[in-house]
């Protein structure tokens, strides 16, 4: 059956009891609706979801988990990976390996908020988890219940935008398609977002800078802090790409 927890933006008690059991819910293993910042996202407890790979001694997660019905549910390809939310900047060193100075310097200027950062995955993120580079996607939400149920599962959450694939990202509860809403097992419905943007994704994996998606974080910014940084030039130089990572 599926539960539905109301938050509000003040700081009521009945809002933490409900944050509480949304936790005890994804801890389990649910897929669950959750309110980022920019958009609302359908996502899973990474730790749960690495435990069921293990309880089943399998090297692919099965289709009726959590982490494989977020496929199902947005009717998106399996190859296209699914990005973390996490707590901090202490996350780049946890899951990312050789971590670009300068990503760790956009995170520690931009974090929490919507700043997505592509790193090279370390052995602490299960190989289903990782793009076929091998990398993930790592971002700390400003969103204060995202960060309220990391806090709570003590673990990343993996959380992609809650649409249909190729239909637009919500950006408030009463715009999530019914379809979706259905398909979660527990949703939080924390009104609107207050953005109509996704978060902006880099990568520094090829050495230079790539802003792989353009989002609410703009180019203007992510450069003014790359180029403050002594070893780093300013010939301004902006690799564009795109390669497949998905909202938030």
């Amino acid at each position: 059956m599926r539960r539905i927890y109301r938050i509000g933006s003040d700081d009521h008690p009945a809002h933490h009891d409900s944050i509480s059991y949304a936790a005890c819910d994804i801890e389990r293993g649910a897929l669950a609706l959750l309110p980022t910042e920019t958009v609302y996202g359908i996502g899973v407890s990474v730790a749960a979801a690495a435990a069921s790979m293990q309880e089943q001694h399998r090297m692919v997660p099965v289709r009726e988990s959590g982490y494989e019905r977020i496929f199902s549910l947005k009717q998106r390809d399996r190859t296209q990976t699914v990005p973390w939310l996490v707590a901090g900047v202490q996350a780049l060193d946890t899951y990312g390996s050789e971590v670009d100075p300068r990503a760790r310097a956009l995170a520690t200027e931009l974090w929490p908020g919507a700043l997505t950062i592509v790193v090279q995955a370390t052995d602490q993120v299960p190989s289903f988890l990782q793009a076929a580079d091998g990398t993930v996607a790592l971002r700390a939400s400003a969103s204060p219940a995202i960060q309220a149920l990391i806090a709570r599962v003590h673990a990343p959450l993996a959380v992609t935008s809650a649409n249909t694939h190729g239909a637009p990202a919500p950006t408030s509860f009463a715009n999530v398609e019914s379809r979706i809403l259905s398909g979660v097992d527990v949703a939080i419905d924390a009104g609107a977002t207050g953005s109509d943007e996704a978060s902006t994704i880099v990568s520094f994996t090829s050495g230079s800078l790539e802003i792989l998606r353009i989002g609410a974080i703009s180019p203007k910014k992510i450069l003014s802090i790359v180029h403050a940084l002594p070893s780093v030039g300013s010939d301004g130089s902006l690799p564009v790409s795109e390669r497949g990572w998905q909202k938030p």
